[in-house]
């Protein structure tokens, strides 16, 4: 147990509780003092945290990455939460093909709120690669090189691009009580001979008996990677 991680972690807990919660509150019918309170809190406490955090606490993890991380990994934290809001996108849009008048409004905001998320989360992302990666390429990478990398994001976008609707559904990062909804929603969304891999953070052995139960006969279940930390399975529809 780290005492300071477990601080930090509670912290951002409590942030981002309270960050939720003003968010949701504002840009309506609500007092002008209630706006004020959220621009208190960003100023009075968000803010600070960031500071806190660039002033005592960086240094360290900078020194720690050099020695035994990899630099590169929130990027790739970022593009997990971009899969699934891309996902979860994907299933509200679904769902508004056949909802009713009293389901689609609460669809519709769904949706919204989501692509807003998706959309912060994406121009942050972006901002992270051009103005730290991409002038480390440019000032430490000959242009050869640097061909050579383009020419490969090139060909695999393209590949990209031909592939069937086989994709990922990770939901690691998904609230727990949403899992399920997630991925029997993929399910359904589902045409015949289509299929998607699963990737969850314990054994999904409880899921395959509901499966088994709801769909017999109607699905497949491989085991593509067993633990001990990721488990991916490819559930597809059969034809």
């Amino acid at each position: 147990m780290s005492t300071l991680c477990d601080a930090i972690r509670k912290h951002h807990r409590s942030l981002a509780k309270t960050l939720e919660a003003h968010a949701r509150g504002v840009g309506g019918g609500e007092p002008q003092s209630q706006r004020d309170a959220f621009v208190a809190f960003l100023k009075g406490d968000l803010l600070p945290h960031a500071r806190g955090e660039e002033r005592h606490l960086y240094g360290s993890v900078d020194t720690l990455v050099r020695e035994h991380g990899k630099g590169t990994t929130t990027m790739m934290v970022d593009h997990e939460f971009i899969n699934d809001y891309v996902t979860r996108i994907k299933l509200v849009t679904h769902r508004l093909e056949s909802a009713g008048d009293s389901e689609r409004a609460r669809l519709l905001h769904e949706l919204r709120e989501l692509s807003l998320r998706l959309d912060a989360i994406f121009e942050l992302h972006l901002a992270k690669e051009e103005r730290v990666y991409l002038p480390l390429i440019e000032e430490h990478l000959d242009e050869p090189h640097q061909r050579q990398i383009l020419e490969a994001i090139h060909e695999f976008y393209e590949e990209e691009k031909k592939m069937p609707d086989d994709r990922p559904l990770d939901v690691r990062n998904a609230v727990p009580r949403e899992r399920h909804m997630l991925i029997f929603d993929t399910y359904t969304g589902l045409k015949p001979g289509e299929a998607f891999i699963l990737i969850n953070d314990h054994d999904p052995r409880p899921l395959y008996y509901q499966f088994e139960a709801e769909h017999t006969g109607q699905f497949s279940w491989d085991y593509l990677e067993q633990g001990p930390e990721v488990w991916r399975v490819r559930i597809g529809r059969r034809g």
